[in-house]
C-alpha cells in the first residue's frame, strides 16, 4: 500500500468512526418512524379482510381493485385517495365515509349506502350506482361520466356543476338536489322528483322532464330550450330568466310560479294552467296558447289578468 492510499484508508475511518455512529441513529430511526406507518396502515386491510367489518377504519390511498366487497362495512371509513377500481361493491356500506379523490372507476355500487358520504372530486366513471342511497352525498367536482344512477336516490345530494350530459333518471328521488350550473342536456328524468331542487343556471335543453315534479324548485336562469315539460308540476316554482325557447309545457301546472322574463318563444302551452303565477316581461311571441289559464296572473305588461 502507497502513501496517498495509507492517507485516504486513515483519513475513511477517521470519518467512519466520527460520524457513522449517527448516521447509523439516523437510519435506525428512519426505519423506525418507516415501520410504524406500515403498521398504522396494516391493521385496517387486515380487519377489512379478515372480517368485512371496518367502519372508522384508516384506509386513505389503499390498493383495493377488482376485488369483492360486497355487503361489507364501510361506514364513515376514510378512503381519500383509495384505488377501488373495478370492483364488486354492491351493497356496500358507506355511510359518512369520505372518499375524497378516489378511484371507483367501472365499480359495481348497485344497491351501497353511501348516506352522508364525501366523494368530491372522485373518480366514478362508468360506475353502477342504481339502486344506490345517495342521500345528501357529496359530488362535487367528481366524474361522472357514463354513470348510471336509475333508482338512485338523490336526496339534497350535492351535484353542483355535474356532467350529467344523457343521464337516466327516470322516476329518480331528487328531492332538494343541487344541481346548479349543471350540464343535464338530453336527460331522460320522466317522473322524477324534483321537488325543492336547485337547478339555477343548469343546460336541461332537450331535457325529458315529462310528468316530473318540480314544485318549488329554483330553475331561475335555468336553459329548458325544447325541453319536455308535459303535465309537469311547476307549482310556485323560481324560472326568472328561464329558457324555456320551444319547450312542451301542455297541461303542466304552473301555479304561483315566477316566471318573470322568461323566454317562452314558439313553447307548447296548450292546457297549461298559469293561475296567480306572474308572467311580468315574460317572451310568449308564437307559444300556442289554446286553453290555457292565466286566471289571476301577472300577464307580460304588467297587468293582472282577471278570471
Amino acid at each position: 500500500m502507497n502513501e496517498v492510499e495509507l492517507k485516504m484508508g486513515n483519513f475513511l475511518l477517521g470519518w467512519l468512526l466520527r460520524f457513522g455512529k449517527s448516521i447509523l441513529l439516523s437510519l435506525l430511526a428512519f426505519f423506525a418512524v418507516l415501520g410504524l406507518s406500515v403498521v398504522a396502515q396494516t391493521p385496517g386491510i387486515n380487519q377489512l379482510a379478515a372480517t368485512r367489518n371496518c367502519p372508522g377504519c384508516d384506509l386513505r390511498g389503499a390498493n383495493l381493485s377488482a376485488i369483492s366487497l360486497a355487503g361489507a362495512n364501510l361506514a364513515a371509513a376514510d378512503l381519500r385517495g383509495a384505488d377501488l377500481s373495478q370492483s364488486d361493491l354492491r351493497g356496500l356500506l358507506l355511510g359518512n365515509a369520505d372518499l375524497r379523490s378516489a378511484t371507483l372507476v367501472n365499480s359495481d355500487l348497485s344497491g351501497a349506502n353511501l348516506i352522508g358520504a364525501n366523494l368530491g372530486s372522485a373518480d366514478l366513471g362508468g360506475v353502477n350506482l342504481k339502486e344506490a342511497n345517495l342521500t345528501r352525498a357529496n359530488l362535487l367536482g367528481a366524474n361522472l361520466i357514463l354513470i348510471q344512477l336509475g333508482g338512485a336516490s338523490l336526496v339534497e345530494t350535492n351535484l353542483s356543476g355535474a356532467d350529467l350530459r344523457d343521464i337516466y333518471l327516470e322516476n329518480t328521488n331528487l328531492r332538494g338536489v343541487y344541481l346548479p350550473n349543471a350540464n343535464l342536456m338530453n336527460a331522460d328524468m320522466v317522473g322524477a322528483n324534483l321537488r325543492s331542487a336547485d337547478l339555477s343556471s343548469a343546460n336541461a335543453q332537450s331535457a325529458n322532464l315529462k310528468d316530473a315534479n318540480l314544485r318549488e324548485s329554483n330553475l331561475r336562469g335555468a336553459n329548458l330550450s325544447r325541453s319536455s315539460l308535459r303535465g309537469a308540476d311547476l307549482s310556485q316554482a323560481n324560472l326568472q330568466g328561464a329558457d324555456l325557447g320551444q319547450a312542451d309545457l301542455e297541461a303542466a301546472a304552473l301555479e304561483g310560479a315566477n316566471l318573470k322574463g322568461v323566454n317562452l318563444e314558439r313553447a307548447n302551452l296548450i292546457g297549461a294552467r298559469f293561475v296567480k303565477a306572474n308572467l311580468e316581461g315574460a317572451n310568449l311571441k308564437d307559444a300556442i296558447l289554446t286553453d290555457a289559464d292565466f286566471c289571476d296572473a301577472i300577464l307580460p305588461d304588467g297587468k293582472e289578468n282577471d278570471c
